[in-house]
């Protein structure tokens, strides 16, 4: 019995020795990506904690378009069909048969096309297999979001050659038929290098995300953002969004309303004009009014006529600290200009 179990020992370390030969690499390559990861987590925390307004880098080339517009429909269409290197696209749902078509003819002309789609849309479930199937069908690479690393993924992404389009919008036909969306095409060397890293991280399903002064991430670090964005208003604060469902925010509007006695407008959806929370920010003085003509689905807020987000995220726990989002910070006066033209117009 003893002579046994010395042989059983004796095995037992044989096999250890011989994983430890052919694993050792796998396994030091994966603790030593570990702490990286975790020195880089740690970096992105010091920064965010540290986040200044004043380091927001100023972005020239941009322009902001709104919906509902056929004409940007063909542009973008248009930018497509003019794509040389590659078009990337990450979104929350994609129907729109135009825009398949053209990067369905992309890929034709040997353009590099990837997309990234979320699985199940809240209330939509399985909107986008039909989408899937067919892009895959025609050797596009495409993916599902990683479930692991977020709720859902509801960033709003294009980027065609050195062309970056971040938006409000899904690509669906009423995106540009029916909804008040925003649109912003950029073409900046920087923001172009930051969201080719984000999309190539969550296509390869790796959880890492990187941070720049201009970009607003989730479930990383947008509440942080948004909060200090928040704070920092001295004179104004108008917002496009579609419901308010976050106490956080809803407690730092309040609050940053009573300290500093700011002037807080806000344009909501029909269907969120009698939610409680709005029926209470509306109370503390709050100006808050339904979009009259158009499905309101923009996602904005305009800090003292002086900084501007445009994002895909909501007002919501989920939003903020679950869901895959994608926002940008900019300083640009033409830009704030035909936000306030058509702010002030939906607001009347």
């Amino acid at each position: 019995m003893k002579k046994e179990k010395i042989i059983t020992i004796f095995l037992i370390f044989i096999f250890f020795i011989i994983f430890s030969i052919f694993n050792f690499e796998q396994y030091y390559n994966f603790h030593k990506e570990k702490l990286e990861n975790n020195k880089y987590n740690l970096e992105v925390e010091n920064k965010i904690k540290n986040f200044d307004l004043e380091k927001i880098e100023k972005i020239n080339e941009i322009k902001l378009y709104s919906t509902p517009s056929k004409d940007l429909h063909n542009k973008i269409i248009e930018l497509i069909n003019n794509s040389q290197k590659y078009v990337y696209i990450e979104v929350y749902m994609f129907t729109e048969k135009r825009i398949k078509e053209a990067i369905i003819k992309a890929k034709k002309r040997w353009v590099e096309v990837k997309v990234i789609l979320e699985k199940d849309p809240y209330m939509a479930y399985n909107i986008n297999d039909k989408t899937f199937n067919e892009l895959k069908k025609n050797n596009i690479d495409i993916v599902w979001s990683n479930t692991k690393n977020y709720a859902l993924n509801h960033s709003k992404m294009i980027l065609i050659d050195d062309l970056n389009i971040v938006s409000t919008w899904n690509l669906t036909y009423s995106t540009f038929t029916q909804n008040r969306d925003f649109f912003l095409i950029i073409k900046d060397h920087n923001i172009n290098k930051i969201l080719k890293e984000i999309f190539y991280n969550d296509f390869n399903w790796l959880a890492i995300s990187p941070y720049n002064e201009n970009l607003v991430l989730s479930p990383s670090y947008s509440r942080n953002k948004i909060l200090n964005l928040i704070e920092s208003a001295e004179k104004d604060i108008k917002i496009y969004i579609q419901y308010f469902n976050d106490n956080e925010i809803n407690n730092k509007l309040i609050e940053i309303k009573k300290l500093k006695n700011i002037k807080i407008s806000a344009i909501i959806p029909e269907t969120a004009v009698n939610d409680e929370n709005t029926k209470k920010l509306i109370n503390s003085g709050i100006e808050i009014k339904k979009i009259p003509k158009h499905k309101m689905h923009a996602k904005a807020i305009l800090i003292d006529e002086k900084y501007i987000f445009i994002w895909s995220e909501n007002f919501s726990s989920y939003s903020l600290d679950k869901n895959r989002e994608i926002w940008l910070i900019i300083e640009n006066n033409e830009i704030i200009s035909d936000f306030l033209d058509i702010f002030n117009n939906d607001f009347k």
